[in-house]
């Protein structure tokens, strides 16, 4: 292989992308700067037919950069599968909810929450719009759980899920498969 070659092949690794089998890896915080070469890479793979693999493992961040990735997953017109290894927390578990097909490893975990907003101090106006900003989120993220959830447990309710959220909720591989949260159990070579 000509050293050409080799230096570019190292630079798609270097950007978390993989063209000989269409996968991409997502490791670390969801932040601007991952959302910005995501977006990328699935432009790139989506542009070629066949299934697109993510990697994922993250702990979560910003939920408008993961919110963001989740928009692109969904908006890709080749089917995208994610495998979650590790632990896949916060913002990181939604993104894995807008896959065709989710897989989580078998020594992986997941953490859902509801999240924070954390500590406002400003013009009360100011703080009006950032409550009802939360508010919005906290609607947005139910409503991503429980349409997985619900094809798994028609009659599983928002009240339920709101009491799963209230607190940092870790779940085995086997809980996340019960619940709806993933497909299955195992890795795709």
């Amino acid at each position: 292989m000509s050293e050409k070659i080799r230096d570019s092949i190292s630079d798609f690794h270097d950007y978390g992308i993989y063209l000989p089998t269409k996968t991409i890896t997502i490791i670390g915080e969801v932040d601007e700067a991952l959302f910005k070469n995501v977006i990328t890479n699935l432009h790139v793979l989506d542009s070629i037919s066949g299934d697109i693999t993510v990697k994922l493992c993250s702990t979560g961040g910003d939920l408008d950069a993961g919110k963001a990735i989740y928009d692109a997953v969904r908006g890709c017109k080749n089917r995208v599968r994610i495998i979650g290894y590790g632990l896949i927390a916060s913002c990181a578990t939604l993104i894995m909810q807008a896959a065709d097909e989710r897989i989580l490893a078998p020594n992986a975990k997941m953490m859902v929450h509801i999240g924070s907003e954390g500590y406002i101090e400003d013009h009360v106006y100011n703080v009006r719009n950032a409550i009802k900003s939360y508010q919005a989120d906290r609607t947005w993220i139910e409503d991503v759980y429980l349409e997985q959830i619900k094809k798994k447990h028609p009659r599983y309710t928002r009240q339920k899920l709101e009491d799963l959220l209230v607190f940092d909720t870790y779940m085995t591989p086997k809980e996340c498969l019960e619940l709806g949260l993933i497909d299955s159990i195992g890795e795709i070579q």
